[in-house]
């Protein structure tokens, strides 16, 4: 039998005969996670479950491949090739932070060149999680309403990002708003501040979300937060071209703005 870790890597878990022997579907989320903060403490709230994932690989690769695989090299092998990516985590960071509907990796970004260390990230969209990997070497857990994903986020950390979808506001879509399923998901954003009180969130959506439903939409948000959450709540719409010197078009007419919102505690 060989004894090999040569051919070792993230892509591994996605071989379709591997795949087939899943039960858990976020087993390379759960493994990259750990590499991630494999140097400081986050990598306990992942090291459990990492360690399943990757002693069920090597009980795999030893009965369909007949290949022997050292545990620590190949947890060697994989740290490297998460940490070989075009946007590494910085050295020095001075904050920790989460990215909620992270699509490719815009807030993780900014964030990384601010000094920021990203401790946990879901996005659902599987194209988005394959950029997003090959960005930052970390994938995107999945679906961020089931409890079973919410349950991986760290207890403690400093800023909450989250994109939440905007198609349910858009001007471009039907604008149906919290009537909408895409439109809910901001309440599973509340659900994960109320739980873990970050010191700063950051939301993002495009610019009807503002004057949606004649401003009730909006206004409901700034209630949650401020009256239910206890949050200061700063807005502003941003024009996208012009703060990154890039032309986004929301569909075909319109440019696509920002909100930004910042919040702080009392």
């Amino acid at each position: 039998m060989n004894t090999s870790v040569e051919n070792i890597s993230i892509e591994e878990f996605s071989k379709k005969n591997y795949q087939v022997e899943l039960i858990e579907p976020n087993n390379k989320a759960i493994l990259t996670h750990y590499l991630h903060n494999f140097r400081n403490g986050i990598a306990e709230h992942y090291k459990n479950g990492a360690e399943k994932v990757l002693n069920d690989f090597i009980e795999y690769k030893h009965n369909e491949e007949q290949v022997s695989i050292v545990a620590e090299s190949a947890i060697q092998q994989l740290l490297f090739e998460v940490e070989s990516v075009p946007f590494p985590t910085p050295e020095n960071y001075t904050f920790n932070f989460i990215d909620l509907f992270a699509g490719v990796g815009g807030f993780r970004l900014a964030l990384q060149n601010v000094g920021g260390k990203c401790v946990f990230t879901s996005e659902w969209e599987k194209s988005a999680q394959k950029t997003y990997r090959e960005n930052f070497g970390e994938v995107p857990f999945g679906d961020i309403t089931k409890n079973s994903i919410k349950n991986f986020i760290p207890q403690n950390f400093d800023i909450l990002c989250a994109g939440f979808p905007c198609q349910a506001f858009s001007i471009a879509g039907y604008q149906k708003g919290f009537t909408d399923t895409r439109g809910t998901l901001f309440f599973d954003i509340e659900h994960i501040v109320k739980k873990h009180r970050p010191k700063v969130v950051f939301l993002e959506n495009v610019k009807n979300l503002v004057s949606h439903d004649k401003g009730n939409t909006f206004k409901v948000i700034i209630s949650v937060l401020e009256k239910k959450l206890g949050y200061k709540v700063y807005s502003k719409i941003l024009n996208s071209m012009t703060h990154a010197n890039i032309p986004q078009i929301e569909k075909e007419y319109l440019l696509l703005h920002l909100i930004q919102i910042k919040l702080k505690t009392f």
